[in-house]
């Protein structure tokens, strides 16, 4: 089995020669000095060198505040599920002896150079041109509608419910099966997106999901400063893209001004290829930990308060689970039969029936919930 040093040798020519101008070595201190000293230690460090400012205040505020430390980027754990596969450096066989992630849902067959079908390239503008063409939303939900066999997607942001109600449809009706990249800094919001819509992840058995970051970069110090990934754009069937400006989100979908482009053609070959190296470098997310999170959220709101038999009454108790059904059950019709058994039912007590004192603040706070049997 070749080492990575040999891998490196049999692969020497392949790697692309850096562009002039691409690597600074005093850029490559100054960011030194902004992770170990923030910005008032990176303006010091520019002006003792004579250096022009390269990074705006924005940019310098995201470094300072992105930046993780050494112990933490040490201590940080791996994805759960995670394999070595997902490394960024195992995608390309020739230079790696570690397998990539396997795309397990199945991917269009297209061998190198294979026909994808005519070129053809359509512009869509966010808000809409008013000449008779969609806005990007409309253009993008479409072509989640006409996919039959694969949707890949990369996004820096994705939160339009609409478009996420489309991709379920599309993989619970159709049987189309999807894989979706999300940049790791918004990922949180897509999760949010899903909890408030209802939707169990883990029981999405035709999706993929999994996060990605941009390149990292590593200080001599050991901290680390994590880019992101501004990549925007959806592959359908194999033989469609849609690229652009546009975000799923509500923003861009009403607010914001955007656009994207639908290509068929040659062209797609690019972004197949591309999405397979983003989705080598993506890591895996535990959803089963996020589906029990959920779960025990709304376990927390079912706890109920309960009440010593002795303490209840016949009048106490019946106002208590009305209560209960009111709040989490919403058929109505259930909620009469209740009652209605409620007032048939006689209670069995190991003790002789005595009328019981009514609820007071002191005992109310021990709560037992009585058994009851229901004559037929």
């Amino acid at each position: 089995m070749a080492n990575p040093s040999q891998c490196l040798e049999e692969g020497a020519g392949r790697w692309p020669e850096p562009g002039p101008g691409l690597y600074s070595e005093a850029q490559r201190l100054a960011l030194e000095e902004l992770v170990a000293g923030g910005p008032e230690a990176l303006r010091a460090f520019l002006r003792r060198e004579q250096l022009p400012p390269f990074l705006s205040e924005p940019e310098v505020q995201a470094i300072a505040r992105g930046a993780v430390p050494p112990a933490a980027a040490e201590e940080e754990p791996p994805s759960l599920g995670a394999s070595p596969a997902a490394s960024s450096l195992t995608y390309f066989p020739e230079r790696s002896d570690v397998e990539p992630p396997a795309l397990e849902l199945g991917w269009p067959g297209f061998a190198g150079g294979a026909f994808r079908g005519l070129t053809r390239v359509e512009a869509h503008f966010q808000p809409g041109c008013g000449d008779g063409g969609c806005g990007c939303k409309e253009a993008v939900r479409r072509q989640i509608r006409s996919a039959r066999q694969m949707i890949a997607l990369v996004m820096d942001s994705f939160t339009d419910t609409d478009i996420f109600r489309d991709l379920l449809e599309a993989c619970s009706q159709r049987q189309v099966k999807a894989y979706i990249l999300l940049d790791q800094s918004s990922f949180s919001h897509f999760l949010k997106m899903c909890r408030d819509l209802g939707v169990d992840l883990e029981q999405e058995k035709s999706m993929r999901i999994r996060n990605i970051t941009g390149n990292t970069y590593y200080t001599r110090s050991g901290a680390k400063i994590v880019g992101k990934v501004c990549e925007k754009f959806m592959l359908i069937d194999g033989i469609r893209v849609t690229t652009g400006s546009y975000s799923f989100t509500w923003t861009d979908g009403k607010l914001n001004s955007s656009n994207i482009l639908i290509l068929s053609g040659p062209a797609v070959a690019h972004f197949d290829h591309e999405f397979r190296i983003l989705y080598a470098r993506s890591k895996p997310v535990n959803l089963r930990e996020f589906s029990s999170s959920k779960k025990s959220k709304v376990l927390d709101q079912l706890v109920r308060i309960t009440v010593a038999s002795r303490d209840l009454t016949r009048e106490n108790f019946l106002r208590m689970e009305f209560l209960y059904l009111r709040a989490f059950v919403g058929n109505l019709k259930r909620k009469r039969n209740w009652l209605h058994a409620s007032r048939e039912a006689v209670y069995v007590s190991n003790n002789a029936m005595h009328a019981s004192p009514p609820l007071t603040k002191r005992n109310g706070s021990q709560i037992m919930r009585p058994h009851w049997i229901i004559e037929r």
